[in-house]
C-alpha cells in the first residue's frame, strides 16, 4: 500500500513539473503577473523567472515585461497586455500590444500566434501585434502569413505608391480628392489567408482588412519597444 501511494505521489509530481520551459523573464517594470497551469491565483513575476508551457502573463497599466524565449527570440509586452504560452511554437494574444522579434525558424518549428482576429504564422521576423479595439499587425522585417479564424477576409491591398501618386495628380476638385483617398486601395480581394511583407501594416475591422505602408507613427512605435530592450541589457 505504501509503495502504491509513493508511486502515485511520484507520478503526480512528475506530471506537475512536466511543463516544458519556453523562456524566462529578462526584466520588467510595474505590475506584471503570471498564472501557471494548475494555479488558482496569479503571482507576481521576478527577473529570471522561468516561463513554462501553459503560463499566462499579464501586464497592468504602465507596466511592461521582456521575455526571452529559449531560441533567443524576444517578446515585449506593452501595458495592459496578455500572452498565453501554449507551447514553444504556439502563442495566444487576446489583448494589448506586443512586440515580437523572432529568430529564424524552419517550417516545422514555425511560430503561430492566435489573436481574436487572425492566426499569424512566423518563421523569423520582427513585428507588433495590436489586439486592442484598433486591431492591427505591423511588420518591420521578414514575411508573415495571416490566416482568418472565421470566414474569408475582405482584403484591400494598397496600390503601388507611384501609381497612386499619378492618379492623384490627374485629379483637381475637392470631390476628386475625396475619391482619391478611397482609391488608394486596390479592388477588394476575398481570401482566407495572405502574406504580409516588410514595411507594411494591416488593420482589421471584422473581416475587412486594409493594408497600408509603414508610417512615422510605426517608426516611433518600434523605437519605443527597441529602447525598452536596449535599456534592459
Amino acid at each position: 500500500m505504501k509503495l502504491f501511494l509513493l508511486s502515485v505521489l511520484v507520478s503526480f509530481f512528475t506530471f506537475a513539473g512536466a511543463n516544458a520551459i519556453v523562456g524566462s523573464v529578462e526584466k520588467f517594470e510595474g505590475d506584471v503577473k503570471v498564472k501557471s497551469v494548475g494555479s488558482v491565483k496569479k503571482s507576481k513575476v521576478s527577473s529570471g523567472l522561468e516561463v513554462q508551457e501553459g503560463d499566462l502573463i499579464t501586464t497592468a497599466k504602465e507596466a511592461f515585461v521582456l521575455i526571452k524565449l529559449i531560441d533567443g527570440s524576444s517578446v515585449v509586452l506593452d501595458a495592459s497586455s496578455t500572452i498565453h504560452f501554449k507551447s514553444d511554437n504556439a502563442i495566444e494574444q487576446n489583448d494589448g500590444k506586443i512586440y515580437y522579434k523572432i529568430t529564424s525558424r524552419d517550417a516545422k518549428n514555425a511560430l503561430k500566434i492566435k489573436t481574436p482576429f487572425a492566426i499569424i504564422g512566423i518563421k523569423g521576423t520582427s513585428f507588433v501585434v495590436n489586439a486592442t479595439q484598433n486591431a492591427s499587425v505591423t511588420l518591420k522585417e521578414g514575411l508573415i502569413g495571416v490566416t482568418s479564424i472565421k470566414e474569408e477576409f475582405e482584403l484591400y491591398r494598397k496600390k503601388v505608391q507611384e501609381e497612386f501618386n499619378n492618379y492623384v495628380s490627374d485629379q483637381q476638385s475637392e470631390f476628386e480628392k475625396y475619391k482619391n483617398e478611397q482609391n488608394k486601395y486596390a479592388v477588394a480581394e476575398s481570401t482566407k489567408e495572405f502574406d504580409l511583407e516588410a514595411g507594411n501594416r494591416v488593420s482589421f475591422s471584422g473581416q475587412k482588412v486594409n493594408e497600408d505602408a509603414w508610417s512615422e507613427e510605426d517608426d516611433a512605435e518600434f523605437e519605443r519597444f527597441e529602447k525598452f530592450m536596449s535599456e534592459m541589457k
